[in-house]
């Protein structure tokens, strides 16, 4: 695969926006040894504790990890984890001057207790505020976005339902690519279809794909055919250029508009076992996103968006796959199946 191998050459050189709801993953690791004398619940004695960055920080950590250039933009509130995720951000190199403080907001925790010798989660407890950005917040976000770097490639809008990807916001974006002439990439999680009205390309789930839609496969032996109708619907009702459905152990399909119509590419899972999936979605967009920024057609950046989130399911956490963990994926990949 010596294109999708020039792609990977390619990403050092790319330039992306990365916009949405910024979250500290943290995770707390110790010893189960007892049962509490207070409640029927077990003690976890913490040894250590790592910090991660979650949600679009995720995607942007990816980016960075792969050498392109990343300008984040973002809210947090002004409170530990914020400043934690200022750390990180420095850390890993991410431009970080979109990132905007309200101190009304408590930024997004994500606290994961985990179990040493099972090396399993056993709780987890979240902090975060999720009202839709407003005001004066608001208009910065818009105004961070009209004034993106104009060596930018491609935005891409990562959506956790936290509050920064208000619609103003969304519409915002993309305008700004449309008048770019570069492509908008959207991993939506609301089930409101109509909020990514504008956007280049939207990257669901199966899950997110049937909200979206509101359809229902009634029976296994349909799932083909819901896909194929739920995805059609879609892509005519928003004016797609282009719908990538994740799939999990089913690997992908891609549905991209074209002169002879609506042209569908499955591409099967390369995940040889799966240890984690946390994760997973932000790296596959990630990695999209840094080819069709690097130049690659669709089919190919969706393939390479396989390939990475099939790698890191068999990480634990929000580890970052390597690119050379991708090409030596690509000598065992399999060809998509191309259909209408």
């Amino acid at each position: 695969m010596p294109n999708l191998s020039s792609t990977l050459d390619a990403f050092p050189a790319s330039r992306i926006a990365v916009v949405g709801d910024l979250m500290l993953d943290e995770y707390l690791w110790g010893h189960i040894e007892r049962i509490s004398p207070e409640a029927p619940v077990p003690i976890l004695s913490v040894s250590h504790r790592t910090s991660t960055l979650g949600g679009a920080g995720n995607v942007a950590e990816n980016l960075r990890h792969w050498g392109a250039d990343v300008t984040l933009i973002g809210v947090v509130g002004s409170d530990e984890a914020a400043r934690q995720l200022y750390d990180l951000f420095q850390s890993h190199g991410v431009d970080a001057k979109g990132v905007l403080t309200d101190p009304l907001r408590k930024t997004t925790r994500k606290a994961r207790l985990m179990s040493v010798e099972h090396g399993q989660q056993v709780f987890r407890l979240d902090e975060e505020s999720t009202i839709s950005v407003k005001g004066e917040i608001e208009n910065s976000l818009i105004d961070a976005i009209r004034n993106l770097d104009q060596n930018v490639q491609a935005i891409v809008c990562s959506d956790y339902l936290k509050g920064v990807l208000s619609e103003k916001v969304l519409a915002a974006v993309f305008e700004v690519a449309r008048s770019r002439g570069i492509r908008s990439i959207v991993a939506p999680k609301d089930s409101n279809a109509e909020k990514y009205r504008g956007s280049t390309i939207l990257m669901p789930n199966s899950t997110e794909l049937r909200q979206m839609t509101q359809q229902r496969a009634n029976q296994d032996a349909n799932q083909e055919a819901w896909l194929d109708a739920s995805a059609r619907s879609l892509v005519e009702v928003l004016a797609l250029e282009a719908l990538l459905v994740t799939r999990g152990s089913e690997g992908m399909s891609l549905f991209e508009n074209s002169a002879s119509g609506l042209r569908r590419v499955d591409i099967p899972t390369m995940a040889r076992s799966v240890y984690d999936v946390t994760g997973a979605g932000d790296t596959a967009i990630a990695a999209f996103s840094a080819a069709v920024a690097s130049g690659a057609d669709l089919g190919a950046a969706a393939q390479l968006a396989n390939l990475s989130a099939g790698i890191k399911v068999g990480k634990r956490g929000t580890a970052c796959v390597d690119l050379e963990e991708i090409r030596a994926s690509l000598k065992e990949v399999r060809a998509p199946h191309d259909s209408v």
